[in-house]
């Protein structure tokens, strides 16, 4: 997180205030002079990720797929990519839900923009109402639903989904992404 980068939470607030108020090129002095001198990299990358989210010329590429379970289009599932690189992971993390034809568009900023060119580990989760508790947590409200993911976490973690893709300098088709139920 962009905080995190920041020198204390005086900095945190000094940058959100100025992001309010001021252009782009001024909240990233503010920025730049907040950090650490061991931050420069990850404040490197910050701006090349805020470049493609702020400007009209993008630095992501469209991305791409299909995620079926047993072979069918499967709606509803939750696509997140996860940088893999031994490099400062950037603030947002390209994501996607499927369609009801199970395709999807990977977005970074802008709906469908894609992601930066890179390599990647692949999470996947479809939340499906499981449980109703009646009364709400404390009793005597109305009942909470408890999502859980249909498969049952085999998907959600970036080290053993089984799945990495690889974006490029174009556009970029993942191949079929077919899930198996537990």
């Amino acid at each position: 997180m962009v905080v995190g980068c920041l020198t204390s939470n005086v900095d945190a607030h000094l940058l959100m205030q100025s992001f309010r108020r001021t252009s782009l090129v001024s909240t990233m002095r503010l920025f730049f002079r907040s950090l650490s001198a061991l931050n420069v990299v990850t404040a490197a990358t910050l701006l090349q990720a805020c470049a493609g989210c702020f400007s009209g010329a993008s630095l992501t590429f469209p991305v791409e797929g299909l995620v079926t379970v047993n072979g069918q289009p499967a709606p509803g599932v939750n696509i997140v990519f996860h940088v893999q690189q031994e490099q400062p992971e950037i603030y947002s993390r390209p994501s996607a839900k499927s369609g009801p034809d199970g395709r999807f568009r990977l977005t970074s900023c802008s709906p469908g923009d894609g992601a930066l060119p890179g390599r990647y580990l692949i999470t996947l989760t479809r939340r499906t109402p499981s449980i109703e508790s009646p009364g709400g947590v404390l009793g005597g409200g109305a009942p909470d639903t408890v999502l859980a993911d249909q498969f049952l976490g085999r998907y959600e973690n970036p080290q053993t989904s089984g799945f990495s893709f690889e974006v490029r300098n174009t556009r970029n088709v993942v191949p079929s992404i077919d899930l198996k139920l537990p």
